[in-house]
C-alpha cells in the first residue's frame, strides 16, 4: 500500500506540454487534437476520456477566448491560448476566463505567460505534497470518515485557490476591486 506522501507526490505529476513541444508551424484542428491528446494523456482520469474536442475548440473560438482563426489553421499563439484555457477551465468559470484572456490580439503573450507558469508550477510540485501531507497529518485515510475529511480539506484548499484567482481577476489596473 502506498503512503500518503507517495500518492500526494503522484497527484502533482500531471502532464504538461512545454512551449518547445508546440510546432512553430500552423496546425490544422486534427493536428492540434492529436498533439494535445498525446502530450497530455497522463492527465486523463479514465483512459477513454477526451481532454479536448473539436467542438470545445470551436466554442472557445466563438467565445473569443482564442483569437479568430485565419483559414483552417491555428498558429502557435492560438495553441498556447488553448493550453492556458485547458489549464484554467478546471478552476475558473467561462465568464472569468473571458475577463482574464479576452484581451485584444497582441496584448498578452500567451507563450510568455505559459512558459513562466510552467516554471512556477514545477516549483509548486516540489512544495505542495509536503504542505498537503502536513494538512492531512493524523487523518485515517483508510476509514470512510477519514477519506471524507481528507477530501473536504483538499477541496477547501482548492476553493481558497479558486477564490484567490477570482479576486485577482476582479482587480482593476489600479489594484482595487471592480465596483
Amino acid at each position: 500500500m502506498e503512503t500518503m506522501t507517495e500518492w500526494l507526490e503522484q497527484a502533482v505529476l500531471d502532464a504538461d506540454l512545454s512551449a518547445e513541444e508546440i510546432p512553430k508551424i500552423d496546425l490544422y484542428m486534427d493536428q492540434i487534437l492529436t498533439l494535445l491528446e498525446e502530450g497530455l494523456a497522463r492527465n486523463k482520469r479514465q483512459e477513454d476520456e477526451k481532454l479536448v474536442t473539436k467542438t470545445m475548440v470551436n466554442n472557445y473560438t466563438k467565445e473569443h477566448l482564442i483569437m479568430p482563426v485565419k483559414g483552417k489553421k491555428y498558429n502557435r499563439e492560438q495553441v498556447m491560448q488553448l493550453l492556458c484555457i485547458l489549464s484554467l477551465k478546471q478552476t475558473l468559470s467561462l465568464a472569468d476566463l473571458k475577463k482574464l484572456m479576452g484581451a485584444k490580439e497582441g496584448e498578452i503573450s500567451f507563450e510568455g505567460a505559459y512558459r513562466e507558469a510552467l516554471r512556477r508550477k514545477q516549483a509548486a510540485r516540489e512544495k505542495f505534497p509536503a504542505l498537503l501531507a502536513q494538512l492531512l497529518e493524523g487523518v485515517d485515510l483508510e476509514s470512510p470518515e477519514g477519506k471524507l475529511c481528507a477530501c473536504l480539506t483538499l477541496s477547501a484548499g482548492a476553493t481558497f485557490l479558486r477564490r484567490a484567482c477570482e479576486m485577482l481577476i476582479d482587480r482593476k489596473e489600479d489594484g482595487k476591486p471592480d465596483a
